[in-house]
């Protein structure tokens, strides 16, 4: 029988702690058999021991009789001479049985379980890091809930099947054997006439099982939903409130529950099964042997002594059968929980480097689209036909309607997407043929949703630069007229900020993310609609941040609100994913297109609220710090 797929992928997480688990399934080998022969010494008690007077009374001690040759092994044997009352041999052999039994078992167990911990910590590590290698288009048709629910819980069905009952399986497993291997060498016949039922049992517990796998994929796929309704929940809390929804997310959480509840039920009812089904064979095999073993007895073909033993044996190997069934159960439910995470593991990176792509020097002079064309997947065009060029030092601003592009082009320039066709090129190198991280180096980005994490103020600015000097961050910060705030904050620069920065204001999160932009350094800068979000207080603080950051950069500018680049050295109006105009603001105000209408449609109001100074290009063409 070919064993699935799944299986395989389990058992191939712990091949680098092979050494580890041999040692410790080694020991529980050793532990299976101190229970085999725990069941091989209720013959002793009860034929030799118990026995102080009468026929039966002496000083040999039977353990066992073979079946083929009715040779008896004793265990004064394993004795010396002056060791000879059955008691004591009796005794002395229990308690050597149990001891090394007890540290063969635990010593075992423990390293069984640290090799599946282990292994289950460096499958949840490569998914994680198989996540965040994805592309930025993979995280736009994956929600959020469902990658956590596939990294953690998912998972952690994989930990309780390789940790928790790995161990257990392994000593159970060896168990089942040597007991199998007692009851044969005590009657033949009785042990077949015990095992005859046992398919019956297996073939339903088989059945169970690939019923319990598919439960559990719908359960991990209802426990995925629960995680992305807490999520917007959590993150979306003040438009719940805003809009007095918060009975309809409540009742919207509890249905999902309910259907998880449902799932869970199934699977729980068919994992019950399996014991009722054991106990069941357990009771036919007792009734079978107990009425065999009656006539044996009466005819003087076995002892007392003997049918215990084999009664133990059969109890004893009772127990393994039915945790083997259960092992079998939890490894479906780790398979049905894990058919995500593997095809996770399966998904192809962030566009590999071309063969023979070459680290990228610094860049100097000119940013180019030539002929550049993109679509996501196979939907319609976003962008067509766009040729653009941006010297060094410019500030380039796109503008255009809600929809036409924007953020797009210049998510094309880091390469968070391809192009389809067309090429866009550094310094007249075109960087599909460069290293991601030399292209990634030249630029830095701030956009309108700053990403903060929930660490340190220092280490939100330091990010992806870790040992800077002091000094370097004060400058940042000051430069983004961030340091006096900072400075009021109860630990200052080791004051943690919160889940993405909540205990700050919008302007405050925005000036550390232009904090943390100066401080990489980088010749060429992007800012979508940096100051979108922002109080106008707020906005003028962060344009004074801005325009530090600016000096001497190439900058590529996304706003709606035209004045605040209607002074760049180039504007560029995108309509339905191709360029419509370029020019200075003065050119294209002039030349009465989409720029114009825009322009007209903002500023209509004469009483409209002053608006902030606009970016000044004359600062960026001095040098770089």
């Amino acid at each position: 029988m070919m064993i699935p797929i799944e299986f395989r992928r389990l058992f191939t997480t712990v091949r680098n702690y092979r050494t580890w688990l041999g040692l410790g399934v080694s020991l529980l080998a050793i532990a299976g058999v101190g229970t085999a022969l725990t069941a091989l010494m209720f013959r002793p008690i009860l034929d030799s021991v118990l026995i102080t007077s009468g026929p039966g009374a002496g000083t040999s001690v039977p353990l066992l009789t073979l079946p083929w040759n009715n040779h008896t092994i004793y265990l004064n044997s394993f004795f010396p001479p002056r060791i000879h009352n059955p008691a004591t041999v009796f005794a002395i052999t229990l308690l050597v049985i149990f001891i090394l039994k007890g540290l063969a078992e635990f010593a075992g167990t423990m390293i069984v379980q640290y090799v599946g911990l282990s292994a289950v910590t460096d499958l949840r590590n490569k998914v994680f890091a198989k996540l965040i290698r994805q592309p930025i288009g993979f995280f736009q048709h994956h929600p959020i809930g469902r990658l956590m629910s596939a990294t953690i819980n998912d998972v952690e069905r994989v930990r309780i099947a390789m940790s928790e009952y790995l161990a257990d399986f392994f000593f159970q497993a060896f168990s089942l054997a040597a007991l199998t291997t007692v009851l044969f060498f005590i009657n033949p016949k009785m042990a077949l006439l015990s095992l005859i039922f046992l398919p019956a049992v297996v073939i339903p517990v088989m059945k169970l099982g690939r019923r319990i796998r598919r439960s559990v994929e719908k359960s991990q796929t209802r426990l995925g939903e629960l995680n992305q309704m807490i999520q917007e929940g959590v993150a979306g809390n003040r438009v719940v409130k805003a809009f007095g929804m918060e009975g309809f997310e409540i009742g919207k959480f509890r249905e999902t529950a309910r259907r998880l509840l449902r799932e869970n039920v199934r699977w729980v009812s068919a994992y019950q099964l399996n014991g009722v089904l054991m106990d069941l064979l357990g009771a036919i095999a007792i009734v079978l042997t107990v009425r065999y073993a009656r006539d044996l007895i009466g005819h003087g073909e076995m002892t007392v002594g003997k049918f215990a033993q084999f009664v133990a044996a059969l109890l004893f190997a009772y127990t393994p059968l039915k945790r083997m069934g259960v092992f079998y159960q939890q490894l479906e439910q780790a398979r049905g929980a894990t058919g995500q995470v593997f095809a996770y593991l399966e998904l192809e990176e962030e566009q590999p480097e071309e063969p023979g792509a070459v680290a990228m020097s610094a860049f100097k002079s000119l940013v180019e689209f030539d002929k550049v064309d993109f679509a996501y997947e196979t939907e319609t065009p976003v962008l067509r036909g766009i040729n653009l060029a941006a010297r060094a030092g410019e500030v380039t601003a796109i503008v255009g309607s809600s929809g036409a592009g924007k953020t797009t082009l210049v998510n094309l320039l880091p390469r968070f997407y391809s192009p389809t066709s067309g090429a866009i090129r550094l310094d007249g190198r075109n960087i599909a043929g460069v290293t991601l991280r030399s292209l990634r180096e030249q630029i830095a980005i701030v956009t309108q949703e700053t990403i903060l994490f929930n660490d340190t103020v220092w280490n939100n600015v330091c990010y992806g630069r870790p040992g800077m000097e002091r000094d370097r961050v004060v400058a940042a910060t000051k430069a983004a007229l961030a340091h006096e705030f900072i400075e009021e904050m109860p630990k200052g620069y080791n004051t943690i900020i919160g889940d993405r920065g909540q205990r700050l204001s919008g302007g405050q999160r925005q000036r550390l993310a232009i904090a943390r932009a100066i401080l990489k350094n980088c010749p060429i800068l992007i800012l979508d609609e940096a100051t979108s979000e922002l109080d106008t207080e707020s906005e003028q603080l962060v344009q004074k941040a801005l325009a530090n950051l600016m000096v001497g950069r190439t900058v590529f500018v996304i706003a709606h609100r035209l004045s605040t680049v209607r002074r760049a050295e180039n504007i560029v109006v995108l309509d339905n994913g191709t360029i419509q105009d370029m020019g200075t603001h003065q050119e294209l105000l002039a030349r009465g297109g989409l720029y114009a209408r825009l322009h007209d449609m903002q500023f209509t109001d004469a009483n409209a609220s002053p608006t902030p100074a606009p970016f000044s290009p004359s600062a960026h063409r001095a040098a770089r710090p």
